[in-house]
């Protein structure tokens, strides 16, 4: 029980660092009135978050490497809620700009702390189960924290949402000091083996897979709602990204259980799967219902793909996870970028908005096919995790 409560102050840490990245993007059109910036210049504080974290993240990640796991979630959480704050008090765009910087900072180190603790909580038979529900803070931020987020900015100014954010963070913090227990290690992470880990072959292809196969997604995922824009009115499209973020839910959930069952053979299916859920969509999204069917077939299989990469890098980086696991959100928050600009490319060259599900499908293969670079290794095919089979001798030669 003390567990189970553990893992929810963690995902609740997760639903409010997530929530405040996706949070602006529905309240860009009051940031760039009330600061009196133009829309495309307020688009800076996405992107300057997301660039921040692809790249700040893994440095952050190991100058914190020697702190105690827990030590350093609590103090991740304390500037976070510290630049939210700064945020909801900016006198101008250059000091809101600088407080997204902050708080982006701590995303990619905040992830992998959590996740490896999460981890380590458990059984290794049930890593995968602990790491989705962890993960599940991810699926409701973006089901309800962002969209409830816009609501409050809307109503009440935008600077009550950064406020709010703030307040949320303290409390997810006083939640994981009373309830995360602290890890005891002979010796702290150093980052000479964590760098090793990093470079070994199985964690440096699960990051090519992870790089390729989110791009293509993300090809076609960034440009949903105009997609969906052709037959449903705005209000309409609004319910279908909550059916999206339900499907979310229900996917990473059973990508856990998939990721501690069949580890590596889960994850080349569920690449085949989501390839084969974009050619689906892209056939049945002109009509309403099969629009609806797709959406939520499109958020499960994405997000049950999610879980099991996240714990193969885990597994993969024995011993030493935490800048490999911080590095994997770096790339995936690459591969969101990729994809959007890739999306926005071929809209431009007059590629037709409904065929970028399809184009998202190739590149999704693609990273199947990247997949093929690994042969064993402790990524092979099987009903159980390597970390839980018992180990053999090997012959010596």
């Amino acid at each position: 029980m003390r567990t189970t409560a553990a893992l929810i102050a963690l995902g609740a840490c997760l639903f409010v660092v997530v929530t405040a990245e996706t949070l602006v993007i529905g309240l860009l059109p009051a940031l760039s009135a009330d600061l009196r910036v133009p829309v495309p210049s307020a688009g800076l504080l996405v992107a300057g978050y997301a660039l921040t974290v692809t790249i700040g993240g893994p440095l952050v990640t190991a100058a914190t490497l020697r702190v105690p796991r827990k030590a350093a979630l609590l103090g991740l959480v304390a500037v976070f809620a510290a630049g939210n704050a700064l945020a909801a008090s900016a006198t101008g765009f250059g000091v809101l700009l600088a407080a997204r910087v902050v708080t982006a900072l701590t995303h990619s180190t905040f992830f992998a702390i959590a996740l490896v603790l999460a981890a380590s909580m458990v059984h290794p038979s049930k890593r995968g189960w602990a790491i989705a529900f962890v993960s599940t803070g991810l699926n409701l931020a973006t089901v309800l924290g962002a969209p409830l987020g816009t609501l409050v900015g809307e109503a009440y100014g935008w600077r009550t949402s950064f406020w709010l954010l703030a307040v949320v963070a303290l409390a997810a913090m006083a939640a994981v000091a009373l309830l995360v227990p602290a890890t005891r290690t002979a010796e702290p992470p150093r980052l000479g083996p964590e760098l090793r880990a990093l470079v070994t072959r199985p964690v440096l292809v699960l990051l090519a897979v992870t790089l390729v196969a989110e791009t293509g997604f993300f090809v076609a995922y960034t440009y949903l709602s105009p997609i969906l824009g052709r037959i449903f009115p705005p209000g309409g499209v609004v319910v279908l990204l909550m059916v999206f973020g339900a499907g979310a839910l229900c996917g990473n959930l059973a990508g856990g259980r998939l990721a501690d069952r069949w580890p590596w053979a889960s994850l080349r299916v569920l690449i085949a799967v989501l390839a084969a859920a974009l050619v689906l969509f892209a056939a049945i999204a002109s009509a309403r219902a099969g629009a609806v069917v797709g959406v939520f077939a499109l958020g499960a299989v994405a997000f049950a793909l999610v879980p099991g990469l996240q714990t193969r890098v885990v597994v993969a980086a024995a011993g030493a996870p935490t800048l490999a696991v911080a590095v994997y959100t770096s790339i995936f928050n690459l591969g969101i970028s990729a994809g959007a600009w890739l999306g926005g490319r071929a809209l431009s060259a007059g590629v037709a908005l409904g065929a970028l599900p399809l184009l998202g499908a190739v590149g999704v293969l693609g990273g199947l096919a990247v997949s093929a670079l690994h042969r064993g290794g402790g990524l092979q095919s099987g009903r159980r995790s390597p970390a839980t089979r018992r180990p053999t001798r090997r012959r010596a030669s």
